[in-house]
């Protein structure tokens, strides 16, 4: 056992190095709108403010459940689209057939959004600004951008009279981690003859998340060593970098799959020889995933695959009183 668990941490390939995105989507969807930077409506119109929001918040909901049909119908008959370089859609049914295409072109893609600003312009018009974060679903790099949009109530009911995009600013790299940030805290697995320890934590500039390890085989310490995980500009990618207390070290390099993240690692043993793998990690809550390594080689040589495995959270320590 001790050898398997220290060579896979030697390529931050351990349980330790796991994180998942499913609990921290749902988060930031909690949470649309309710930044400190969104303007409280006037007495009265907290039912209208509350019932656009319901609006961009269906938006997101009918486009992760790719139902083109739904998102035109939160427009407005006459309502339209305007494109970043000033292309427009009109009308209900061009809508409909234009997110139609669009979920079609890249039914994995994930919507979020979120308000900044909801001001009254007059009875029964509303201007709403805010962001956006497009996920790719070949793992490419998140899309930002930023929305203005009119809405409009009608027979008592609010629809989108005229949403535009508006070209958003590069996101930071601490925006790229957000997605993995549900990650922080400390995390155990155990098995039969070894416990690996794990803690994650924000780096003081905010642009790493920074994880240290603890392995004990029996009872007695083995390994420990830390890992850094950031965004790569040149590769526009994840990525993360594993140092050991044997001298070994690795990087791996981060795809997202829906739920599940595949990581192409590699690295270096303190003897020297090079190792490869496959880690392929499953979210099941925020507090449980799942990984495995496949395809994995050690010093040119095809070594087993490491069985599924799951990592918990640790509960927090006491209060003492």
């Amino acid at each position: 056992m001790k050898s398997s668990v220290t060579t896979l941490l030697a390529l931050g390939l351990a349980a330790g190095t796991m994180c998942g995105t499913g609990a921290s989507q749902e988060g930031r969807r909690e949470g649309v709108g309710s930044g400190s930077g969104v303007a409280r409506p006037p007495a009265g119109r907290a039912e209208d403010e509350r019932a656009i929001r319901e609006m961009i918040d269906g938006f997101t909901g009918a486009f992760r459940r790719q139902d083109s049909k739904a998102i035109a119908d939160l427009f407005a008959e006459d309502g339209e689209a305007i494109d970043v370089e000033g292309g427009t859609i009109q009308g209900r049914r061009a809508l409909e057939q234009h997110y139609a295409a669009r979920i079609a072109e890249a039914p994995g893609d994930q919507l979020e959004t979120s308000v900044e600003r909801i001001a009254f312009l007059a009875p029964g018009i509303a201007r709403v600004t805010g962001r956006t974060q497009l996920t790719p679903s070949d793992g490419s790099a998140p899309v930002g951008g930023r929305f203005a949009g009119i809405y409009v109530k009608r027979d008592g009911r609010w629809l989108l009279a005229s949403v535009r995009e508006i070209p958003g600013q590069e996101l930071s790299p601490h925006d790229r981690l957000k997605e993995l940030e549900w990650l922080i805290g400390e995390w155990v697995e155990e098995s039969e003859d070894a416990v690996v320890y794990s803690a994650v934590a924000w780096t003081d500039n905010g642009n790493f998340l920074l994880r240290s390890f603890d392995v004990r085989v029996k009872g007695k310490p083995a390994l420990t060593g830390t890992q850094r995980i950031g965004w790569d500009p040149l590769t526009k990618q994840i990525k993360s970098w594993v140092f050991d207390s044997n001298g070994g070290y690795g990087e791996g390099l981060w795809m997202r799959q829906g739920n599940q993240w595949v990581i192409k690692a590699t690295g270096v043993r303190a003897d020297g020889r090079v190792a490869t793998a496959t880690q392929v990690l499953t979210f099941v809550n925020k507090d449980t995933l799942r990984w495995k390594s496949i395809d994995r080689t050690l010093g040119g040589e095809i070594s087993q695959d490491i069985d599924e495995i799951v990592m918990v959270r640790k509960p927090p320590r006491p209060t003492v009183k």
